[in-house]
């Protein structure tokens, strides 16, 4: 058997010699590769980075091999050549390998066998109808380039000389590179996986005397599976062949792409300061195990080579990646003042996650940097493994201490990224130039003086408050600016703008003034109020206030004012039963409580308040639109709707102004109050149906909360600001009848004091029958039920039972019913009158 098949390959290999000689598709394959001297000049000036050009060779009639792959790696005790050849068998049966081999000829003219690397070396055969990809190794000595390289494929011939016969020859085109081209995308396989990748950039670091090379690649898994970590080793080589063995940096410390996912690596070497940092290139390399050997996985082109700066200007935002998530670093605010020989600073860093999955700062070491070298620490203990969800946004109070004996004004703070072990590179994040500009504190109840174009004024910080405003918070800052000159002074129509923690709220700050008049007497004061709105959760601890004038384009401020103190999360009450004033020009008036009712429901209460607003105007006034929340002993807050009337208040003049809102069952209503504000927008007091987008000068009403306790006879009924008085009822019933006729006499009065919105509440009339069932009808007051005295109302109750009566008694009850919950008002039992049906009696001249 051995015999035949010599035989047969012999024949075969002798075959294909000779039709090789004649112009066979691997000689073809071998022209166009070669090509002319004109071809050859052509392909010089554009380089490819696949062999997709090159003809597959025909080892027989069913089985062709294609060369698909080049790569060398540099190595110590040679580099390693390895090329990947592709067997397509396109009979109904598997080939043997065993009859072909292959051979490395260099432009050297060494001639070197391929041998599979060892995930390769058990592969004997070609199923039938499929390829196979096999790559094989050679050590080609120093040659680094590929150049002039040809692969010659061979079978055994026992006629010829050596028992080799050459098929055919795969040259590798002069303008072949074996890295990716600069900016190409390579498909290679890692671990198994298919991955698109890409070298992206590289990036120079000096620090500390030494010189670091950071090389960015993006990772595209083009598999079904999760890709991670393959354990290749990666390289920097230089355009003069030195190669650095790169490690990955600690922002891209996780390796894990779930299936489409694109990340970019990077990885970090540290390198000579001389060395040319042209033309350089990324190599990943795999460890053979069985071969003891690193083979080339695949190579790529560096872009130019970009010297990093990490000086960040005043007010800039640095971006950095953190597990590939691009993170916000910004130093907003910087302050400084002297104590004992030295300059206190107080730091504001903000730091937000742009990318879309959480990130924990690593332990970054920061310090200020003087023009004259010294470094000093910083405290900062709130950026210690910070965590940030996506999107969320953290304020950072960072402080130092430096001599005043140096510059002041020209101070960096510098962030350094910290080492994960001590093989790991530590290299700075960014150097923020800190803007020197000292800033006025001001406290609360404390005056300080202003000096500007305008005048010189003596300013108080009056209030600082903090109350909410729907789902975020209303900061309120009340100032006083006292004319301190001897002349009167215009002051300038002021906007203001809040910084909360340098956060800007100038897109929701307004700002407003009790008095009308812009001109100060000497010694005489405005107040004005400059309000924003921030999330409730933001933890605030410097607010910063700029009132200023805006002409045109041009804005020039009137003063800049910063405190340290604290918001006030609550205002001093009123004492129950007693009022407040409003003493805004137009709209004087004073405000009390009349009643607040608790209405009991089945999964949440509903608490309901009645305030008296007594106009002092002297003139008929379109009083303050009043908004007003319920606070709970524990300081919950609950927004609460208002009712109030739209007509103007005559002098002396009452409106009745409710508010309610549904708070939990379980709310304790112990030292509940209500929060009354004049409600205001783009710094006015609202009028009748306009929204409001804030609100000033909050005043607590102490409430006196009280359940209604049913009354047990109908002689008073309260509704407010209507009585109703039911002086008597009749249930009138014919025996053997299914209805019964109940009438009731009644009084209804309105109280016209006070002047009031739309009437929100139904009186609910339920007639409870001699069986214990239940009638309900609601009753409109004024239309079902008329104003007056001595009125009368009606209604009929049908039921099938009631046919068996001959006795009994049935009650009517009135209940309050608001905002979906009743409250049972009064009740009373009355006896039914139940008459015999009338006879009827024969007519005369009947027979009898």
């Amino acid at each position: 058997m051995l015999t035949r098949k010599k035989a047969f390959v012999l024949l075969l290999l002798s075959t294909f010699a000779a039709s090789q000689t004649a112009g066979s598709p691997g000689t073809a394959a071998y022209a166009a590769s070669s090509g002319s001297t004109a071809a050859t000049a052509a392909s010089a000036v554009t380089e490819v980075s696949t062999l997709n050009g090159l003809s597959a060779l025909k080892l027989g009639t069913s089985l062709q091999v294609k060369l698909s792959h080049v790569g060398i790696q540099s190595q110590t005790g040679g580099n390693i050549l390895t090329y990947t050849l592709t067997y397509t068998n396109t009979a109904g049966s598997s080939v043997n390998l065993a009859d072909y081999f292959s051979k490395i000829v260099t432009a050297g003219g060494s001639i070197i066998k391929g041998i599979p690397v060892s995930a390769d070396s058990a592969v004997k055969k070609i199923p039938a109808k499929q390829s196979t990809s096999l790559t094989y190794y050679a050590n080609i000595g120093t040659a680094a380039s590929v150049k002039g390289l040809k692969i010659n494929i061979y079978g055994w011939n026992f006629s010829a000389a050596n028992y080799e016969q050459r098929i055919g020859t795969f040259t590798i085109p002069s303008n072949y590179s074996l890295s990716s081209l600069t900016g190409e995308t390579r498909k290679v396989e890692l671990g198994g996986i298919t991955a698109g990748t890409k070298a992206e950039s590289v990036q120079i670091y000096k620090y500390n005397g030494k010189v670091y090379a950071k090389v960015g690649l993006s990772l595209t898994n083009l598999g079904t599976k999760v890709l991670t970590d393959p354990g290749y080793t990666l390289y920097l080589k230089s355009s003069g062949g030195s190669v650095f063995t790169l490690t990955l940096d600690d922002s891209s410390s996780e390796f894990k792409l779930q299936p489409q996912e694109k990340k970019t690596l990077y990885y970090m070497t540290e390198i000579p300061s001389y060395m040319n940092l042209s033309k350089m290139t990324l190599q990943i390399a795999k460890l053979d195990e069985g071969l003891k050997l690193y083979l080339p996985v695949s190579s790529y082109a560096l872009p130019a080579a970009v010297t990093a700066d990490f000086t960040v200007a005043a007010g800039y935002t640095k971006k950095v990646s953190i597990d590939s998530n691009l993170v916000d670093l910004q130093l907003l605010k910087a302050s400084v003042h002297a104590d004992n020989g030295n300059g206190v600073w107080s730091y504001q860093l903000r730091v937000k996650n742009t990318g879309s999955t959480a990130v924990t700062l690593p332990a970054y070491e920061l310090n200020v940097k003087s023009a004259e070298g010294y470094s000093f620490p910083v405290t900062a203990t709130a950026l210690s493994s910070l965590t940030l969800k996506p999107l969320e946004e953290k304020l950072i109070e960072l402080s130092a201490s430096v001599p005043l004996e140096l510059a002041q004004n020209s101070l960096e703070l510098r962030m350094i990224a910290p080492a994960a072990s001590a093989d790991k590179v530590t290299l700075p994040v960014a150097y923020f130039r800190i803007p020197y500009t000292p800033e006025r504190q001001i406290h609360l109840a404390s005056e300080t003086s202003v000096t500007n174009t305008y005048g010189t004024f003596a300013v108080s910080l009056d209030s600082l408050l903090r109350l909410p405003w729907g789902s975020e918070d209303l900061v309120q800052a009340v100032l006083t600016i006292r004319n301190a000159t001897s002349k009167s002074i215009t002051l300038p129509a002021l906007t203001g703008v809040l910084l909360a923690d340098q956060k800007d709220l100038s897109s929701s700050s307004q700002t407003y003034t009790d008095n009308s008049s812009s001109v100060l007497a000497p010694g005489a004061s405005t107040q004005i109020t400059v309000q924003g709105h921030i999330p409730y959760t933001l933890d605030v601890r410097q607010i910063k206030l700029i009132l200023q004038e805006t002409k045109g384009t041009e804005v020039s401020q009137f003063l800049t004012l910063s405190t340290s103190d604290s918001t006030v999360k609550s205002v001093a009450p009123v004492a129950a039963g007693e009022a407040f004033k409003i003493t805004a020009t137009g709209k004087k008036a004073t405000v009390k409580e009349r009643s607040t009712l608790l209405y009991t429901g089945t999964g949440s209460n509903l608490v309901y308040s009645e305030v008296e607003m007594n106009s002092e105007e002297v003139r008929q006034a379109d009083l303050a639109r009043l908004y007003a929340q319920f606070r709970t002993a524990d300081g919950q807050y609950f927004e609460a709707t208002a009712n109030q009337s739209e007509l103007s208040t005559s002098p002396e003049g009452k409106t009745l102004v409710t508010f309610w809102a549904k708070v939990p069952a379980t709310l304790d209503t112990a030292g509940l109050e209500l929060y009354i504000s004049q409600s205001i927008a783009d710094g006015k007091l609202t009028a009748a149906g306009t929204a409001a987008t804030g609100y000033v000068n909050t005043a607590a009403l102490t409430l006196t909360p009280a359940e209604v306790t049913p009354l047990t006879n109908l002689a008073s009924v309260p509704l407010f600001p209507y009585t109703l008085a039911v002086t008597s009822s009749t249930g009138e019933l014919t025996k053997g009848a299914s209805s019964i006729a109940v009438t009731f006499n009644y009084n209804l009065n309105q109280d016209t004091t006070y002047q009031t919105g739309a009437y929100q509440h139904k009186l609910i009339l339920q007639v409870i029958d001699p069986y214990g069932q239940s009638h309900e009808k609601a009753l409109t007051l004024g239309t079902d039920l008329t104003l007056g005295t001595n009125n009368s109302y009606s209604t009929t109750l049908t039921s099938a039972l009631f046919k068996n009566l001959s006795s009994g008694t049935y009650a009517l009850k009135f209940y309050d019913e608001f905002q979906g919950v009743r409250t049972e008002l009064a009740s009373q039992a009355y006896s039914l009158e139940v008459t015999a049906k009338a006879t009827t009696s024969s007519p005369e001249g009947a027979a009898q």
